[in-house]
């Protein structure tokens, strides 16, 4: 129903009793709480989009460094592999080297006159075998207990009233040890070959090694060095050290301070012809050469001239120039060689490239 009053007119809602004007303001309010609504809504819309968008970005990251960490993990894993196929690509051909080199084996004089240096070098260097090293170190062992057992035994009795006895004693057995060392020496260059049974290859190779690459010696261990001629001198330390030697008497107590001295000099021979091969030497080393103790450079470089003739003796060389003057060495070959028929030196000139004729 509507009603006119002063030309207004006013709306009744039937059953609701609300008027126009109160229907206005309820809807203002209405609206302003759909606005506040949806302003906490998109508010809370804008919060939780921020949310994801960190989150996602929190996963990027993650996946990032997880790919970054298989990818480091890849990088390693190459480098592994590739390590390893160089070493195996190495290891296929130092056995390929060995091989080759082990399969070079000269059968006559002829093959090793066509031979370079580097192959017969590297053909005496393979065949240093390691039954060969286990008898070096059983020889050095052994050596180093029976030489400490017989100083001691000797220098207990050994006093200021029967020192002389000392002195006199290494006196003689450093003339005796080098005129042994000539013998050795002179024995093994002039005969026999690496086919000679028992001693060549363990025993002549080593010198055969030393003519091809004299500066080779000089790589070599203390054992390498020392084993042979330390297993020269066992024996004898072995009686000096446990047998039943009294010194009750001058000649004995003689005897002893000589046997001593006479294995202490054998053993050290290689190591002093090492020294006189060596470049650098300790300071006192080039004292003891250069005074004559022991053998000099100088003395020794007279061997090393072709054909390898003279000057043997390698412990002091005190003994050389009397050899020489005398031509031993010559006159003890010709002996050989009138009882033998063997010519000197065929198999040492071969290997150093010197004809037979010299």
């Amino acid at each position: 129903m509507t009603l006119l009053n002063n030309n207004k007119p006013i709306n009744y809602i039937i059953g609701s009793g609300v008027s126009e004007e109160g229907s206005v303001s309820d809807d203002i309010k209405l609206k302003q709480q759909y606005s506040k609504a949806n302003q906490a809504e998109a508010t809370q819309l804008e919060h939780d989009n921020n949310n994801n968008n960190s989150n996602n970005n929190n996963n990027n990251n993650n996946n990032n460094n997880n790919n970054n960490n298989n990818n480091n993990k890849n990088k390693k894993d190459n480098k592994v592999n590739s390590r390893k196929k160089d070493d195996k690509i190495q290891q296929q051909q130092q056995q390929s080297q060995e091989q080759q080199q082990s399969s070079f084996k000269p059968t006559s004089e002829k093959e090793l006159y066509n031979t370079s240096k580097e192959d017969k070098a590297k053909d005496l260097k393979n065949r240093y075998t390691s039954t060969k090293r286990t008898t070096e170190i059983i020889s050095v062992t052994l050596f180093s207990i029976f030489l400490a057992i017989s100083v001691y035994r000797m220098l207990t009795l050994l006093f200021i009233k029967n020192i002389w006895i000392f002195l006199s004693s290494t006196v003689l057995a450093m003339f005796l040890a080098d005129f042994f060392s000539g013998i050795v020496h002179w024995a093994a260059d002039t005969w026999g070959s690496l086919d000679t049974p028992l001693v060549g290859n363990s025993f002549i190779r080593s010198f055969r090694e030393h003519h091809v690459v004299p500066t080779q010696m000089t790589h070599h261990d203390v054992i390498e060095t020392n084993g042979d001629n330390c297993m020269l001198t066992v024996p004898i330390l072995a009686i000096t050290a446990l047998g039943d030697i009294t010194m009750d008497s001058t000649y004995n107590m003689f005897l002893m301070s000589f046997l001593v001295n006479l294995c202490f000099w054998v053993s050290l021979t290689n190591q002093i012809h090492k020294w006189s091969h060596t470049y650098n030497v300790h300071p006192f080393v080039g004292f003891l050469q250069k005074s004559g103790i022991i053998l000099s450079k100088r003395d020794h470089a007279i061997h090393h001239r072709n054909p390898f003739d003279k000057y043997y003796c390698i412990t002091n060389g005190w003994l050389n120039p009397w050899l020489a003057s005398i031509n031993f060495w010559k006159r003890l070959e010709n002996v050989v060689t009138l009882l033998t028929g063997v010519l000197p030196r065929t198999d040492d000139g071969a290997w150093c490239g010197i004809p037979s004729s010299q």
